[in-house]
C-alpha cells in the first residue's frame, strides 16, 4: 500500500511576489532515497496560514510507493490512425498513470489496458493522467474498473468508451475541468445520457469508498485497508 507523507514548510514572501512551494498538486515524479527511486504522487499543496507578516505556512501531502510497489512500463498511445507514440507509464498496486514530465506526450486515444506484459492493471491512479491536455479519447479495457481522484482532470478528453459488464466507477473529481465532455449533472449517480456513458458510474465520499472495497475484492490482487470516508 502507498505511504502518506505530510509536511509543512514556511515560505517567505517578497513584496507583491507571493512565493509558493516547488511541488504542485498532481505532480508525479521519481524521488531517490538511499540509491533507490520511489514513486511520488502529490495529493495536495495548500496554504495554511501566515506565521508572521511575510512568512506563510504551506502543507504538502504526498502518496509514496517504494521501489517494489511500482513498475515502470513501456507503453504506446494512439495519436491517430497511422501514428503511435511510445512512452513510459507507471503501474503501482495495479493502478496506471504517467509521470508529470511526460504529460505533454500523451496525445490522441488512450486505451487503458488490463495488462502490460505480466503486470495487471485494474484502474487509474489518483492524478494518473492529470493535466494531459492533448488527450482526446479514453477507452477502458475489460477488468479495468476504477479511476481515482482527478485521474483525467484538466485534460482535453471529449469521449470515454466502456466495455460491457461491471460499470467503471470514476471518482467525482476524475473528470474535473474536462471542458470538452458533454454536460451532465455531477450530483447524479449514473449517466445514461448516451450509449458511450451507459457503463459509467460517478461517485464520491462514503459511496465511493464502499464500492472501492468491493471492486478490490472482486478484481484486484492487492488488499486495501480501511480508510476514513472522504468527500
Amino acid at each position: 500500500m502507498p505511504h502518506i507523507i505530510e509536511y509543512t514548510e514556511e515560505i517567505e514572501e517578497h513584496g507583491w511576489c507571493q512565493q509558493r512551494p516547488t511541488l504542485m498538486t498532481g505532480d508525479k515524479y521519481l524521488h531517490e532515497v538511499d540509491g533507490k527511486k520511489r514513486l511520488r504522487i502529490v495529493l495536495s499543496v495548500h496554504f495554511d496560514k501566515y506565521i508572521w507578516e511575510d512568512v506563510a505556512q504551506w502543507t504538502t501531502t504526498i502518496q509514496e510507493y517504494f521501489e517494489d510497489e511500482y513498475t515502470l512500463c513501456p507503453f504506446q498511445i494512439i495519436v491517430d490512425e497511422s501514428n503511435k507514440v511510445e512512452l513510459t507509464v507507471f503501474v503501482a498496486n495495479s493502478l496506471i498513470g504517467i509521470l508529470s514530465c511526460d504529460k505533454d506526450n500523451v496525445r490522441g486515444t488512450l486505451v487503458v489496458p488490463n495488462q502490460i506484459g505480466d503486470i495487471d492493471v485494474r484502474g487509474v491512479a489518483p492524478f494518473g493522467f492529470y493535466n494531459c491536455q492533448h488527450l482526446k479519447k479514453v477507452s477502458f479495457t475489460h477488468f479495468v474498473v476504477i479511476a481515482y481522484e482527478y485521474a483525467f482532470a484538466n485534460t482535453g478528453v471529449s469521449e470515454f468508451f466502456f466495455g460491457y459488464g461491471m460499470p467503471v466507477m470514476l471518482h467525482s473529481t476524475a473528470i474535473d475541468g474536462c471542458k470538452n465532455l458533454p454536460n451532465f449533472d455531477t450530483l447524479a449517480d449514473t449517466f445514461p445520457k448516451t450509449s458511450a456513458w451507459r457503463n459509467f458510474i460517478l461517485r464520491s465520499g462514503k459511496a465511493f469508498r464502499e464500492q472501492e472495497k468491493e471492486l478490490y475484492r472482486m478484481h484486484f490482487l492487492t488488499h486495501i485497508t480501511d480508510e476514513p470516508d472522504t468527500d
